[in-house]
């Protein structure tokens, strides 16, 4: 007998460890791949099509076999949730139409999905999201309906090879850039050429049109469906005004047709709308810490979960959702459909608003403290510490209340350096009819703008999600060299030509104003530089007596101050402006950037 392993033992052990090797490598394959599947929303699981849309699913495996394979991914197919179920309609609904038996309509709105999703739906509709159609009559609409198209229909320029074009529709820019974000009014066509909408239909509270005789204007197709116009369908905008009255589309994030609360919990989800110049909040997120951790541990973010809970399913990054919607630790795990629930500042403005709102979720505007007091449901201190409790899961309380004074103090300064200054200067000017009531007919209507809309937003969402390259450079620098090289120099230049003109009251008025502002502590290096180098220049000028050459590089230092002193004043076409540096100087400062 002996303690040395046999030839044979040896042989059975390895075989056993590479048996238990290869059992794990097919373990962790299929692991691997079921995880991808569920990612994709293509997980095995059951499906129960429910006898009502039996055939609407055997019909458009062929016809849209898309649509059918992003349901049967969806809950909505595991819980017998099919295509009747949600697009369903009564017989009185505007846009209801027999196909082949099944009595529905094309466009889903809030009040198909409150049928199932009450709680949500009340939410939803009380939210900022679901006012974004609001948009119509607003200033951004302004462009896009007048200044980049046209109102009414219009005639080529030109023609177009290949294409028979005879009319221009002007209002294309609005069909495909305002309203697939913030919504438009659903439309079906008339009879006479003419459009139908919820303001036709008069909808009563269960979203029945009470003006018949409009319904019996609706076109339809020879199928006996009505038309809807190409003009506001498809959109999936989320202030969308539906025919049924309701507002909002809950596929602006719940994208259909399998509606993953997977996608709806990832920034690129809100990215659709949330980026790009004047609310570029997706790209903000991206440079943030926040941004940079979402991307290193999505893989361990458990996206899949049912309930999906800060503080139980996952620590790893903050999404928007994570911080503006979605349930924690310390809510009970409470989602809302409110996104607005927890900010304590509304930065859309020209000037930021703090978030003390009223019954109807509007932003009390009121100056009166009395007044306001009165008027204020829900102040902004509760909807900082609603924040402060998502933030808390992973900051202390002083981190917190420590960045939350960093960023009202950049809010602040931004407010009453810039932004209450310029709109004193409008104001102004306008009250003077210095420039008309039109907007964008001017110059300085643009640049004022471009300060508040673009650069001003882009300050204050940067400095909300410690994103500090959007907070300086894209934000607080673009808005001063905007406001003292653009805005100053061109209200003083209508002010000049209206004096020129004769106006000399309405300038002056204008000219106070200005100096007013520019006299105050925060402004007075603009004015004392422009101030001492003029002296300068003034100074070196009256030395430079002829014939004297000792005096000739004062002279030719003179003249180069006097050209800084036309630079600070100055306007270039391409907006970079400013007092102008020898070549070693910026040379060091690209270096140091």
């Amino acid at each position: 007998k002996t303690d040395v392993m046999t030839i044979r033992t040896k042989q059975i052990i390895i075989a056993l460890l590479s048996s238990a090797f290869i059992i794990s490598l097919i373990f962790v394959q299929w692991q691997e791949v079921t995880r991808r599947e569920q990612e994709s929303g293509r997980g095995t699981h059951h499906v129960a099509i429910p006898a009502s849309s039996q055939s609407c699913v055997k019909c458009h495996q062929q016809s849209s076999p898309g649509i059918i394979d992003h349901w049967t991914g969806s809950t909505h197919a595991v819980k017998g949730v099919g295509c009747v179920e949600c697009h369903q309609a009564e017989k009185h609904d505007a846009d209801a139409f027999d196909h082949y038996g099944a009595l529905i309509a094309v466009v889903v709105t809030p009040r198909d999905c409150g049928r199932c999703h009450k709680t949500e739906t009340e939410e939803f509709m009380a939210s900022h999201h679901a006012k974004a159609g609001n948009i119509l009559a607003s200033l951004d609409n302004f462009l896009a309906e007048t200044v980049e198209g046209a109102r009414a229909p219009f005639n080529p320029h030109s023609p177009t090879p290949g294409r028979d074009i005879t009319m221009v529709n002007g209002m294309a820019s609005v069909d495909t850039g305002c309203k697939q974000c913030h919504g438009g009014k659903v439309a079906l066509e008339a009879n006479d050429g003419s459009l139908i909408t919820v303001d036709d239909l008069k909808p009563d509270a269960d979203g029945k049109p009470t003006n018949t005789d409009i319904v019996s204007q609706i076109k339809k197709a020879a199928s006996g469906r009505p038309i809807l116009s190409a003009s506001s369908w498809p959109n999936t905008g989320i202030g969308r005004l539906n025919l049924d009255g309701s507002r909002g589309s809950c596929s602006a994030c719940h994208s259909r047709h399998d509606f993953s609360p997977r996608r709806a919990r990832q920034p690129e989800n809100c990215g659709k709308c949330h980026l790009g110049p004047d609310h570029p909040q997706k790209e903000i997120f991206e440079e943030s810490k926040h941004g940079v951790a979402f991307r290193d541990l999505h893989d361990h973010m458990n996206l899949n979960a049912r309930d999906w809970v800060l503080g139980v399913d996952y620590t790893q990054a903050p999404t928007c959702a994570t911080c503006h919607m979605s349930g924690h630790s310390r809510n009970g795990g409470k989602v809302t459909h409110d996104p607005s629930g927890r900010l304590s500042w509304t930065n859309r403005p020209p000037v930021s608003l703090v978030m003390d709102t009223d019954l109807n979720g509007e932003v009390v505007k009121e100056t009166d403290p009395e007044k306001r007091k009165a008027l204020v449901a829900h102040p902004w201190q509760e909807k900082r510490i609603a924040m402060t409790n998502v933030c808390t899961h992973c900051h202390t309380e002083n981190y917190v209340e420590a960045f939350y004074k960093q960023y009202d103090d950049f809010v602040v300064n931004y407010n009453e350096k810039f932004a209450k200054p310029g709109q004193s200067i409008m104001a102004v000017l306008r009250d003077q009819k210095l420039i008309t009531k039109q907007e964008f007919d001017e110059e300085i209507e643009w640049t004022w703008f471009y300060l508040w809309h673009h650069e001003g937003r882009r300050a204050r969402h940067g400095a909300s999600m410690m994103a500090p390259d959007y907070a300086h450079w894209h934000g607080m620098y673009e808005v001063a060299e905007r406001f003292y090289q653009e805005l100053i120099p061109q209200a003083r230049e209508i002010a000049r030509q209206a004096e020129e003109a004769g106006q000399a009251a309405e300038a002056e008025a204008v000219q106070k104003v200005i100096d007013d502002l520019l006299n105050r502590p925060e402004h007075t290096w603009y004015e004392e530089m422009k101030s001492t180098l003029k002296k300068g220049a003034a100074d070196h000028a009256a030395v430079n007596v002829p014939g004297n050459a000792a005096n000739a590089d004062i002279a030719e230092a003179a003249r180069g101050d006097a050209t800084k002193v036309d630079t600070i004043d100055s306007v270039s076409s391409d907006g970079n402006t400013g007092t102008a540096l020898p070549p070693e100087s910026i040379s060091t400062a690209n270096e140091s950037r």
